[in-house]
């Protein structure tokens, strides 16, 4: 990491999200040039960490990791005895397993192509919206092909999440505090990832099958797809606030 890491595109004449250094602006196509003006007239935000918790928005992006989090990890640890109680085989849950694991690999490229077209606010509430499908067909799973589709379309969800909301981490808060901010962020992040698989198995133990885990991790998600569309960007900071 240390060989191959650099800080900042700054510092190898290159500019964020594509855009072309002032050196290579005449040699660039007309359409490129016009993009980078637009770009250039908007400003990178800076918020210290202080400032980001002192927003709106720095709290919806927690709400909606608070919301999220769980099922991702009380899911993904318990989808296979939850396969084999519904009747699959070992075999099959492996597969169904693999599925998952390989969807969440292709959702990450998929919103990582289509995150700057639609805008961070509409993929976080479409991975959400996935998130809340995806463990109500885990609960009508009857076949491998069921549990297939279930676990294709949970990849992806969580997929698009891992990708986004870091993006969205940066886009509102700009990158001279992103690793504070994340830091604060992630403390939510992880602590919410430790609760699903606990609350998972605890409502399992309680009720006798993974029916109603699912049906919480699912309203929950619904909850983050709210919460994403509300979750705009902040206000620029006036100059010389604290």
């Amino acid at each position: 990491a240390w060989l191959f890491l650099v800080r900042r595109p700054e510092d190898m004449g290159l500019l964020p999200d594509g855009r072309p250094p002032a050196d290579d602006a005449a040699a660039a196509p007309k359409a490129a040039r016009a993009a980078a003006a637009s770009m250039a007239r908007t400003e990178e935000p800076s918020f210290s960490r202080a400032q980001a918790m002192r927003t709106p928005a720095f709290w919806l992006l927690g709400l909606y990791t608070i919301v999220i989090f769980p099922g991702q990890a009380g899911v993904s640890l318990h989808q296979a005895p939850h396969l084999i109680e519904r009747g699959l085989s070992s075999a099959t849950a492996a597969g169904i397993v693999g599925v998952f694991s390989i969807s969440a690999g292709l959702g990450s490229i998929i919103f990582g192509l289509v995150g700057r077209r639609l805008g961070v606010r509409a993929c976080l509430a479409t991975a959400a919206a996935l998130t809340t499908i995806a463990p109500l067909l885990m609960i009508a799973i009857t076949t491998p092909l069921h549990g297939y589709v279930a676990a294709a379309c949970f990849g992806i969800g969580i997929g698009g999440v891992l990708t986004i909301l870091p993006l969205a981490w940066a886009d509102y808060f700009g990158r001279s505090s992103f690793g504070a901010i994340r830091g604060a962020a992630l403390t939510m992040q992880v602590t919410a990832q430790a609760a699903g698989p606990l609350l998972s198995g605890y409502l399992r133990d309680l009720t006798g099958n993974y029916t109603i885990p699912l049906l919480v991790f699912a309203s929950l998600a619904g909850i983050g797809v709210i919460v994403a569309l509300l979750a705009g960007a902040p206000r620029p900071l006036a100059r010389g606030m604290p």
